[in-house]
């Protein structure tokens, strides 16, 4: 079913910010601004934390192209108060979390005074945010996404309440349709905040989001003009902001490969050989996909800054550990940009049991190009012949067919 994931979604936190309307300071303002060392770049996130943990750390990451990185973190009081101090030139996209399960994603401006109220175990659904109006929009849109992704699953639940049924065929067309709505309305919203928020970084965050895990709300191969006209404003007013640089790159590779490719979609299919990947891996030797020809091979394709690809990695290392003595294999490619951030992904989530390769070059790099990628988590089930055979299978969807493979050889 095309839209069906039973997997609870994940943000993919690969979002952004946007932009902060002009200010008039008076030239005494500023003066004693700059005199007590508030500079206009400054920005604070305060608020109150209900339930937080006695000693906890509460972490603040800015969003940058490919990964996060850690600004400051800080132990709400015993009220569960708190508040960040940073800087940024431009409007920027920051991370607040508490754990690795739940997070908030801002989008603070010079001079923005934001502040929140959440629950420990709810930060992604504040109960009140202010002082940054971008901000806002994103959580409402993730709430009206939210409502989508749980009437997904139920519509999921009564198709695998159904399997075996007779009725299941007629059941099916009108749960697709019922899922089409769904994603067609959250599209419907989605190209009205575009088209009202066009030249604010919002519209990158918009951009980046996914229905569910591997399915993009937009799709730059089918409608490259949204990428274009988004790229073109916010590149005329943030030249500098180094995700809109990314945003400018992607869609000067978008517009080449348009203009010399009529495929609409590169991907490998099913039944076809799956191209070479010469990559090194991360003591530096060289690991070819083909040296694992004559085993069933999962080539997932994957990076540590991606939540949904983290939250998959347990269910790998079990299918590893279940298969691997009867002939299945795993590669790894990572799209990461730096090498430390891979390495301890691959310790932590005790993923060194298998092959890893990367070129660290994020969207630059070979695959990205070769393979279609359009949206990470993304992979291709391989049979002994190094034939796809399944495109984007995850947890027990993979497993089943691991199983099918191996059984019928």
């Amino acid at each position: 079913m095309k839209y069906f994931n039973s997997r609870k979604e994940k943000k993919l936190f690969y979002v952004i910010f946007s932009l902060r309307k002009p200010v008039i300071v008076t030239a005494a303002v500023a003066l004693i601004a700059a005199m007590s060392g508030c500079g206009s770049d400054n920005f604070t996130v305060s608020g109150t934390l209900e339930d937080a943990g006695e000693g906890e750390y509460l972490l603040l990451r800015q969003v940058r192209p490919g990964l996060l990185e850690p600004v400051d973190s800080v132990i709400p009081d015993q009220e569960g108060k708190f508040i960040f101090r940073h800087k940024t030139p431009w409007p920027a996209f920051y991370m607040l979390s508490m754990g690795s399960d739940d997070f908030l994603t801002l989008l603070a401006a010079p001079g923005d005074r934001i502040t929140v109220m959440a629950k420990r175990s709810a930060l992604s659904s504040p109960t009140q945010i202010n002082g940054s109006e971008e901000s806002s929009l994103m959580v409402a849109f993730r709430s009206d996404h939210q409502e989508v992704i749980e009437e997904l699953q139920h519509l999921t639940e009564v198709y695998n309440d159904s399997l075996g049924s007779p009725r299941l065929p007629l059941l099916m067309d009108s749960l697709d349709r019922r899922a089409a709505e769904l994603v067609s309305g959250l599209r419907e919203k989605g190209i009205a905040l575009l088209e009202e928020n066009g030249n604010s970084m919002v519209a990158i965050w918009l951009l980046n989001q996914q229905v569910v895990p591997g399915k993009q709300l937009f799709e730059a191969a089918r409608e490259p003009e949204l990428f274009y006209r988004v790229d073109s404003l916010l590149f005329d007013r943030y030249p500098e902001a180094d995700l809109v640089v990314d945003l400018h790159r992607f869609v000067a590779g978008l517009r080449n490969s348009l203009a010399v490719s009529t495929r609409a979609d590169p991907r490998p299919a099913v039944g076809s050989l799956l191209p070479e990947i010469t990559l090194p891996g991360p003591d530096g030797d060289t690991v070819m996909l083909s040296s694992t020809r004559g085993s069933i091979v999962l080539v997932d394709f994957w990076a540590a800054w991606c939540p949904p690809c983290r939250e998959e990695n347990p269910n790998l290392v079990t299918l590893y550990d279940l298969y691997h003595s009867r002939g299945f294999d795993i590669y790894q490619v990572s799209l990461d940009i730096r090498k430390e951030d891979w390495t301890e992904a691959i310790r932590k989530d005790r993923l060194e049991r298998w092959h890893h390769v990367s070129d660290l070059k994020y969207r630059d790099s070979e695959v990205v190009r070769n393979f279609g990628l359009s949206e990470i988590p993304s992979s291709f089930l391989l049979d002994r012949e190094g034939r796809v055979v399944a495109v984007n299978l995850r947890g027990d969807a993979l497993r089943k067919k691991v199983e099918e493979l191996i059984g019928g050889q």
